[in-house]
């Protein structure tokens, strides 16, 4: 396996609005109650205890993937996983276990959104990677979309060691802790094959 890199220094700018929209509040933070107001300044205070982000990812060449053709005409492939850890979602359940809906929706909501921020970050490293080598990365894809199927788990959890940062493949092929999510980013030679949706 080649060499690993792991990530745990990670920031977070928290939008409320935003999370007012994944909560379901169609008005935003406008129309907000006060009630809802008041958990999204709690929720967002309890986040440096909750969140515990970290990413794991590795860099391959081309013949070292499995063949899948979502691989085809890349010269190298990132492979990765990002997690925010289990305490988040540990205090989910928990709110919905004990009746107290909205806010576990909120907690939910600033989880969903530290996935994203993470992913963010770790994908601007691997993109300065890839020009740094010469070569142009495609968007990052997930397995289970563009024709990655979510079987394709296995082979990219053999490539990345994300026990190292806490995370594991159970038999459905879905991440534990949820508020996990797995990526590949390729590499190409030329940069119009870096904008192709479905083979990049």
């Amino acid at each position: 396996m080649n060499a690993q890199v792991v990530l745990k220094d990670f920031t977070f700018r928290w939008n409320q609005e935003k999370i007012c929209v994944r909560v379901g509040s169609r008005g935003g933070l406008r129309s907000a109650s006060p009630s809802l107001r008041e958990l999204l300044h709690q929720a967002e205070g309890t986040m440096p205890v909750l969140l515990r982000p970290r990413a794991a990812y590795t860099i391959i060449d081309r013949d070292e993937t499995n063949g899948h053709p979502v691989f085809d005409e890349a010269v190298k492939v990132a492979l990765g996983v990002v997690t925010i850890g289990p305490a988040l979602e540990t205090e989910v359940q928990r709110a919905f276990r004990e009746g107290d809906m909205l806010q576990g929706l909120v907690l939910d909501a600033f989880g969903s959104e530290a996935v994203v921020q993470t992913f963010r970050q770790v994908e601007g490293r691997i993109v300065d990677e890839a020009l740094g080598l010469g070569l142009w990365p495609s968007k990052r894809f997930s397995p289970g979309y563009k024709g990655w199927p979510l079987e394709e788990q296995r082979f990219l959890f053999s490539r990345v060691d994300a026990a190292a940062i806490g995370v594991d493949l159970n038999d459905s092929c879905m991440m534990i802790p949820r508020k996990s999510n797995s990526f590949r980013i390729n590499f190409y030679a030329e940069r119009s094959l870096s904008t192709r949706r479905l083979a990049s």
